[in-house]
């Protein structure tokens, strides 16, 4: 998108900065925030490169103002499940494709058929959804079937106020579903009832639970690969956000998101993570068949920070945004997963990745290049 202008809405973020700053040095950027201060701050550290609007995402007038002249808006402001449609229809409105680090079900089910020809709407284009859809795919394109999958996401790490309210609104809203896998197409209820306390060289410590949950996101998954079985699991590590997110579960579905319940799962993050180091971690097993024998196979991804990996892919995606298909699409479903990865590592080189050889993707000696 070379000389074209390119929105960022939540700049100042922990996400929104880290898309800013691997932005401004390739593409015209206006940056987007109710607070002047922090966004021109922000721009003298990128340099003074970007253009600086005040914006507030609740006004229209404001959002549409913000929108017009951009080609591509990205959204990294939240609660996501707050804001929903609203930027994606504002961009559209003023002629600009839209990309959302979030999204998820319930905005791709608002725009479904509604977009202008030759527009391009980009959902879950971060770490989680986004990179938790995409990597897994890697593994399979390998195998020639694929039976039994079973991905793993969560880790170590405190939540922001609006991460944890994020959580707590996806809850029952279309995000995913706890204590359910998927068998022969549909979803089932899981045989893995109770939390796992896995043991895997993947994992830094042993004994981490693992709460069975199927995404909307991995449902997708098994349903585009055609796995004969497909399991997800949330990795807690710590103790004490698991047991205040199982806490509020119990509450009436109304009451979940309230101030108190979001205090209480950063508070509960902030324990967990006290003393030691935080971290992101993807990991799929496969069970299928390869080179006409039946075998087994594991990947995993362990990021430091998810706020840092979430921009990185979102930025990867707008860089390659006229590679990508016209249309409404979820980022995992439509992305080059190798150049994507590859990327990311040239990116972040703190983040481990590793991968069977027979993947066919050259991690360590990926070339760097110019997108």
């Amino acid at each position: 998108m070379k000389g074209a202008v390119i929105g960022l809405i939540g700049a100042y973020g922990s996400v929104g900065r880290q898309v800013a700053q691997l932005l401004a040095p390739r593409v015209a950027l206006r940056l987007g925030g109710r607070d002047r201060q922090q966004a021109e701050l922000l721009n003298r550290q990128l340099g003074a490169r970007a253009e600086v609007r005040v914006l507030d995402l609740w006004d229209a007038q404001s959002l549409a103002d913000f929108c017009v002249g951009c080609a591509l808006v990205i959204n990294c402001a939240g609660p996501s499940y707050r804001i929903l449609d609203r930027v994606a229809r504002a961009a559209l409105a003023a002629g600009a494709d839209y990309l959302d680090v979030g999204g998820d079900d319930p905005v791709h089910e608002r725009l479904s058929g509604q977009l202008p020809a030759g527009r391009r709407v980009l959902l879950s284009a971060g770490m989680l959804p986004g990179l938790s859809g995409l990597f897994p795919r890697l593994l399979a394109q390998s195998f020639q079937r694929v039976d039994a999958m079973r991905c793993y996401a969560g880790g170590l790490g405190r939540l922001s106020a609006t991460a944890a309210e994020d959580f707590l609104l996806s809850l029952g809203n279309g995000f995913g579903q706890a204590q359910c896998a998927f068998s022969q197409g549909q979803r089932v209820r899981s045989s893995a009832s109770t939390p796992q306390h896995l043991e895997r060289p993947w994992l830094p410590v042993s004994g981490v639970p693992a709460y069975a949950y199927l995404s909307s996101e991995q449902l997708r998954l098994f349903s585009d690969l055609q796995i004969g079985h497909g399991q997800g699991f949330n990795l807690f590590e710590g103790g004490q956000l698991a047991a205040a997110l199982q806490r509020i579960q119990g509450l009436a579905p109304e009451a979940r998101d309230a101030a108190q319940n979001v205090a209480a799962l950063v508070q509960a993050s902030a324990l967990d993570v006290a003393g030691r180091q935080p971290y992101q971690l993807l990991a799929v097993e496969i069970d299928g068949v390869r080179d006409g024998r039946e075998q087994h196979a594991c990947a995993w991804l362990r990021a430091a920070d998810g706020s840092r990996l979430t921009g990185s892919v979102a930025a990867f995606c707008a860089l390659h945004w006229a590679q990508l298909p016209e249309g409404l699409h979820y980022a995992a479903q439509v992305l080059d997963a190798a150049a994507c990865l590859q990327q990311l590592q040239r990116w972040l080189p703190e983040t481990r990745v590793q991968l069977p050889d027979f993947t066919g993707v050259a991690l360590a000696e990926a070339e760097e290049g110019v997108l």
